[in-house]
């Protein structure tokens, strides 16, 4: 149950109508991979979201609440509970991640590198507040060129360095629908899929469904869904991280 509930937290952490051609100058922005991705960058300063969690693994599940909170670039923090009790909470830095565990009295302190090593998701603090806010998790969203133009979702793919990136455009919410992972030489593989968008105020999307699947050697098969019900955004919120002299565990 302890590896589960912490496991649970990484992987929090790590989550209109037909295309309307734009001319600027010699481009054409749908036909524009890194122009219509850059414009649809999501970047609230501030980010509560209340949700459900399920996760599956080969060797069990977990159900439960959740709160992700994150202040834009310096902070995110998640609280995971059980029968309306707290069981952990977690908080990761751009060069730490930080744990409690409410059930055994354990907290933990790691690099943030320790997030990627363990359990394969992508990159860094940046790219774990890309996934949770709907966007790319790159540095360069450059290079990308459009496979498939079916219907309203196209299919956008790059090539890296560990493998193959793709990205699912949905033209209907002007937002990623996909994001497909595949690193054969490693036998890694990861993907999310997101649904449910509500527009906001600001006339952008949100993704309230996430659909996450990892298969590696260090995590198996592993299956998380995230069903947000209530989220707000720029409204500053409380990250506090308090750790208990009680609790075992080192820096």
């Amino acid at each position: 149950m302890y590896k589960i509930v912490l496991s649970s937290f990484l992987l929090f952490a790590i989550l209109s109508c037909s295309p309307k051609i734009i001319e600027k100058g010699a481009l054409v922005e749908d036909d524009n991979p890194s122009l219509f991705l850059k414009k649809a960058i999501f970047a609230p300063e501030w980010m509560e979201g209340k949700c459900q969690l399920q996760m599956a693994s080969e060797d069990s599940n977990l159900s439960g609440q959740g709160i992700i909170r994150i202040r834009r670039d310096s902070a995110i923090w998640v609280s995971l509970r059980k029968l309306g009790f707290e069981v952990g909470r977690a908080l990761i830095l751009k060069d730490s991640f930080f744990y409690l565990n409410r059930l055994n009295n354990v907290f933990e302190a790691h690099p943030i590198s320790f997030i990627k090593e363990k359990y394969q998701l992508p990159g860094d603090f940046l790219h774990l507040q890309a996934l949770l806010l709907g966007n790319a998790p790159l540095d360069d969203i450059s290079d990308f060129t459009v496979t498939n133009k079916e219907s309203f979702e196209w299919q956008l793919q790059k090539s890296m360095d560990n493998g193959t990136l793709s990205l699912g455009w949905d033209f209907n919410n002007k937002r990623i629908s996909a994001i497909d992972w595949n690193q054969p030489s490693s036998n890694k593989y990861f993907k999310m899929k997101f649904g449910d968008y509500k527009a906001l105020e600001s006339k952008q999307q949100f993704s309230y469904f996430r659909d996450l699947n990892i298969q590696s050697a260090e995590t198996g098969n592993l299956h998380v869904v995230l069903s947000f019900n209530q989220v707000q955004f720029n409204l500053p919120v409380s990250l506090r991280f308090d750790i208990p002299q009680r609790y075992s565990g080192s820096y």
